[in-house]
Parts: C-alpha cells; sequence; structure tokens
C-alpha cells in the first residue's frame, strides 16, 4: 500500500502535465490561422501600397506627356471602376470603414459573408488602384481595412460563425493589422481598433490585435525595411512662441474638419438637386462625369490635386511648397468629387494631405515659427477635426515623419480640434457614415430576400 501512493501520485502529475501539453498544443493550432492571416495581411499591404505607388507614376507619365490625357483616364477610369464593382465585386462597394465598423454591431452575420470576403477583399484592391491610377483623390489605407478584416475573418471562418466574440475579434484585429502594415505604423494601428472602432471593443481581442499588428508590422518590416510614410521631421518646440501654434491649428484646424465632415455626411446622405437621381439612375455615366470635374480642377491647378495627395503632402512638410498657396482648399474639393463618385477608396492619406495643405496656410500666419512644425500640426488638426479621433491622429502623425520630439504639441493639438469639431458638427465622421450605411444594408438585404422568395 505504502509502494502504491507514491506511484499513482506519480501517475496523476504525469497526467496533468500530458493534459498541459495537449491543451497547450491546441491553443497554438488555434494560434496558427491568426497568425497566417497577420502574415498575409502584411504582404497584401505591402503589394497595395507598391500598386498605389505604381498607379500613380503611371497617371502622372501620361499627364507629364500631355495634361489634357487626364480629361480621358479620369473619366474613364472611375466609369470602369463603377462597372467593374456593379458586375463582379458588389460587396466592395465604400471605402471599407464604416463597412468595418458596422460588421461590429450585433446580428451582422450577413454583412460579414457578404463584404468580408477574400473576393471582396480583391475587389477592394483591384478598384481602389483603378481609382488611384485615374488620378482621383483616394487613398489605400482606408481600403486596407476592409482587405485586412476580410482576410482574417475569412481565414477563421469557423471559430468566427460558432462565437459572436471571436468574429468581432478578427474584425478588428484585422482592421488594426491593416492601419499598422500600410502605414508602418504599429501604435497607430491599436490606437485606430480602440478608438475609431473600438466604440464596441471586447477587451478579449486585445492580445488578439496586439498579435495581428505586430506580426502583420513585422512582415512588412522584413519586405520594405523601417521606414516613415511621410519621411523624418526634425523640428521641436524650442521656444515659448512656438507653442502659439498649438491653439491657432487646434481652433481651425478644428472648425475647418468639423465643417469637411458635416458637407461630407451630407453628400453620403443625399446629394443636391437632380445629382441624387442622376447618381441613382445612371451610376456609371455619373462617375465618368465626376472624373470629367476632377480632371478639370487637376489642370487648373497644374496637376497638384491629382492622385493620393502623399508626395503634395511631402513636399510641403520638407518646405518645398510653393506654389500650393491653394492646395488644401482644392485638395479639399478633389476629396468631396471623387467621394460622391462612389468608386471604392480611402480618405486616411487625403485628409492629412488636406491637412499639410492648411498648415502650409497657418505658417504664413506665423512666420517666425519652422514651417514644418505648423504643417505637422495643420495636419493633426484637419484630421482629427475630420474624424473626431484625436489619439489615433496624433499617434498616426508622430509615427508617419518620426517625430517624437512634436508629441506634446501633436496631442494638444489634435485634442483641442476634436473639441472644437464638436461645436460644429454633432457626429464624428466615421460613426455618421455607419449610421447611414446601416440602413441602406438593411433595406438591401430586404430586397434580396424578397426576391428570392419569388424565384
Amino acid at each position: 500500500m505504502q509502494d502504491y501512493l507514491p506511484f499513482h501520485a506519480k501517475r496523476l502529475r504525469m497526467q496533468r502535465q500530458l493534459r498541459y501539453f495537449y491543451l497547450s498544443a491546441a491553443q497554438w493550432r488555434r494560434q496558427v490561422p491568426v497568425w497566417i492571416a497577420a502574415i498575409l495581411i502584411g504582404l497584401v499591404a505591402y503589394v497595395f501600397a507598391l500598386g498605389s505607388h505604381w498607379s500613380h507614376d503611371l497617371f502622372f507619365k501620361a499627364y507629364d506627356a500631355s495634361p489634357y490625357w487626364s480629361l480621358l483616364i479620369t473619366p474613364a477610369g472611375l466609369a470602369l471602376a463603377i462597372w467593374i464593382m456593379q458586375r463582379f465585386f458588389p460587396g466592395s462597394a465604400g471605402g471599407g470603414i464604416p463597412q468595418s465598423i458596422a460588421a461590429l454591431e450585433p446580428g451582422m452575420e450577413k454583412l460579414r459573408e457578404y463584404c468580408f470576403t477574400l473576393r471582396a477583399a480583391v475587389g477592394k484592391i483591384v478598384l481602389t488602384l483603378i481609382g488611384i491610377g485615374s488620378g482621383a483623390t483616394f487613398g489605400y489605407e482606408g481600403p486596407i481595412v476592409q482587405v485586412g478584416a476580410a482576410i482574417k475573418y475569412s481565414l477563421n471562418r469557423k471559430a468566427a460563425q460558432r462565437h459572436e466574440g471571436a468574429a468581432r475579434s478578427f474584425i478588428l484585429a484585422g482592421a488594426a493589422a491593416g492601419v499598422a502594415a500600410a502605414f508602418n505604423a504599429p501604435l497607430a494601428g491599436i490606437m485606430f481598433a480602440i478608438e475609431e472602432m473600438g466604440r464596441i471593443f471586447d477587451m478579449r481581442a486585445g492580445s488578439t490585435i496586439l498579435l495581428s499588428v505586430i506580426v502583420a508590422g513585422l512582415t512588412t518590416f522584413a519586405i520594405n525595411g523601417n521606414y516613415s510614410y511621410f519621411g523624418v521631421v526634425h523640428v521641436a518646440m524650442e521656444s515659448k512662441q512656438a507653442w502659439l501654434a498649438v491653439p491657432l491649428c487646434g481652433v481651425i484646424g478644428g472648425i475647418i474638419g468639423g465643417l469637411a465632415c458635416r458637407l461630407m455626411l451630407r453628400l453620403s446622405k443625399r446629394l443636391p438637386g437632380p445629382l441624387h437621381g442622376w447618381r441613382g439612375r445612371y451610376p456609371i455615366r455619373f462617375a465618368a462625369g465626376c472624373g470629367l470635374a476632377l480632371a478639370v480642377i487637376g489642370i487648373l491647378g497644374d496637376g497638384s490635386t491629382f492622385g493620393t495627395g502623399y508626395f503634395r503632402a511631402r513636399d510641403i512638410i520638407e518646405g518645398h511648397g510653393a506654389g500650393l498657396q491653394d492646395y488644401g482648399v482644392l485638395k479639399l474639393i478633389t476629396m468631396f468629387i471623387s467621394h460622391i463618385s462612389a468608386v471604392p477608396g480611402g480618405m486616411f492619406a487625403p485628409s492629412l494631405a488636406v491637412g499639410a495643405g492648411f498648415g502650409l496656410n497657418m505658417s504664413q500666419l506665423l512666420p517666425f515659427l519652422p514651417q514644418a512644425m505648423v504643417v505637422l500640426l495643420g495636419m493633426v488638426g484637419f484630421f482629427a477635426g475630420m474624424t473626431r479621433a484625436p489619439m489615433t491622429g496624433f499617434v498616426i502623425v508622430m509615427e508617419m515623419t518620426d517625430s517624437s520630439a512634436m508629441l506634446i504639441p501633436l496631442m494638444a493639438t489634435a485634442l483641442l480640434a476634436a473639441s472644437v469639431s464638436r461645436l460644429v458638427t454633432r457626429r464624428a465622421l466615421y460613426e455618421g457614415q455607419v449610421k447611414l450605411f446601416l440602413p441602406q444594408w438593411r433595406a438591401r438585404m430586404e430586397q434580396i430576400d424578397q426576391s428570392t422568395s419569388r424565384t
């Protein structure tokens, strides 16, 4: 009996260890799709960014040959994008961020199965690149949110369909990984998931988000190396006078950003006059008309308003903004026109470019301060005023310009701009777009169900 007890205790201990190893191995097996999805998001973000630059360069090669090529390329490109979307990729419509936020709502299983498939992700990439290659004011950073969420959700579909919390975790993690990989800004990806998408945030998704952001970021780092989206900016608040730029950029950025948000939401709800009916009846022709307007504005602006705005914003930050005093206003107008064309595309990079243009204008009010410093504050002020996401705003500008010395001024400007924006518009941009999108989606599902029941 005395010999049996030690043997029994050893057997129980061995069984516990085997059970622990089995559960640990099972947990690792469940993590494999998460790792694979994050790596794939990093690869896709790199390819997406590369395709965006190639499309941009291809358009400007034609423009440099003759500016009047844009009168053909831009209308034809936007019309082609709408035709392809309606025919092959209906789940790829929209900017990507409102759809991703809406998918976090309870009872959105049909939306997830419609917009977060690999087919929808491919369509989003193709259509966005067509829009950028046509010279429209689009960025790829908004669409990569839906693409990242679609990849993460699709590769973990079985787990997502079993558990509502898991589905939301995958969408949040994929969106955050997409932003982090697109901008080479891991902190911005996490802030975006928490602040902008995380109004329905589940703390249990934290580890999945963190893991996805790290793996996706390391993937793009391994391919493309460490880089700053807008280059490295060496500025700091070195004098008391420099702090005058914070209230100026915060108030002006908040007012302009809030007005831009308000107008964007109004245009998203209904176009003025007969334009709304024309877009509904003739979407391809309407997109071509928007393209023609963009081409005319681009030619009048010597080509400065075409594309994402990345290169112009970088020129302004680096002090090469001569002749771009009207850039902020013109770029904002082209962003509105591109949006109402209904071609899929993002507003992250364009809104930062618009902010850089207004920052250039504000720097002329403070000529005794470094221009780059005021431009950075103008970027974060407009972005925070338009999106009302101050944490994402100051983190993303800091990481994209490697300007950690400007952290406190950027933070103060973003918070002030977001507060001022609340006085101008009641709803934040993406929150308002989700409120408009959900009724449209439910009405569309009712139409599909009715047509299915008839057949």
